[in-house]
């Protein structure tokens, strides 16, 4: 079974964990010199499904060109999955679900479905963009999106966004209500390294973030600590996942990412909050 992927060089600590525990046979990346990876590297995608065979490549940035790379390998044969959404896909992508094998999603979930914790009020997630560049930012809010609904168990049907960037960084913030009633909040930051969580309930609250170990839970009992253990990347688990089960994940990107990219574009020309129906 061989693997391929496709990563902004930016992901090199990543892929390089990625590789020492799969067997990928090659780096593709739509760039002239190689990212410094010790992954044979390709700035040609076909050049490198003949040369490796894979059975799937799994894209793990975005980039203007990727759903031309998509059907690429899919006319090859090759099995296609992608870290967020494709665009301008023309057919079903299999995408997304990186947070199903992330110990804090695993764990603040389990603490979140404990009846002591009752209803959920408030979620706040704040995550660093992996890259540069609007499509990065893209799929961290596509991400963050996600990992809200499958937590709150509900998706909002329609959300705010603004936006603003300086140079190649941009920085988005998602604000909607859930069907419940719950406020969510999301932020995207050009900041790779963050990473916070805070999820108020009726019950109690669950926080965490990349500065502290394990998950902090508040409730009636008093506040103490889920110590957090050096994990792999859930991207492992995303791909051992499709990789045993043969299918893809039951998340896929359709409408809404799409819509999430126009609302942006919109935000950043018009300067203003932005309403996004998903």
């Amino acid at each position: 079974m061989t693997i391929t992927l496709s990563a902004h060089p930016a992901l090199n600590p990543l892929v390089g964990q990625l590789a020492a525990a799969l067997p990928i046979k090659g780096l593709y990346y739509p760039a002239r010199r190689n990212p410094g990876s010790d992954l044979p590297f390709f700035s040609d995608l076909p050049a490198m499904l003949q040369a490796t065979s894979p059975r799937v490549c799994a894209f793990l940035s975005p980039y203007a060109d990727l759903h031309n790379d998509v059907h690429t390998c899919l006319q090859a044969g090759v099995a296609v999955l992608c870290a967020g959404p494709v665009p301008k896909a023309d057919q079903p992508i299999a995408s997304g679900g990186i947070h199903h094998g992330s110990p804090l999603f695993a764990k603040a979930q389990q603490q979140r479905r404990n009846p002591s914790f009752a209803e959920p009020v408030y979620l706040r997630l704040v995550a660093g963009a992996q890259e540069p560049g609007l499509l990065p930012a893209w799929w961290a809010i596509c991400r963050q999106l996600a990992f809200a609904s499958d937590l709150l168990d509900e998706t909002p049907a329609q959300v705010h966004l603004c936006t603003n960037r300086h140079g190649r960084a941009y920085q988005v913030t998602l604000t909607a209500t859930a069907p419940s009633g719950a406020s969510i909040q999301l932020v995207v930051a050009p900041q790779p390294a963050l990473a916070e969580l805070t999820l108020l309930g009726r019950g109690g609250v669950i926080s965490a973030s990349a500065a502290q170990s394990g998950i902090t839970l508040a409730g009636t009992k008093g506040t103490h600590v889920v110590p957090d253990a050096a994990t792999p990347p859930a991207e492992l688990a995303w791909l051992r996942d499709f990789l045993e089960k043969g299918n893809p994940p039951s998340e896929h990107a359709g409408d809404g990412g799409q819509a999430l990219l126009s609302g942006l574009r919109r935000a950043l020309r018009t300067r203003q909050p932005v309403l996004v129906n998903l």
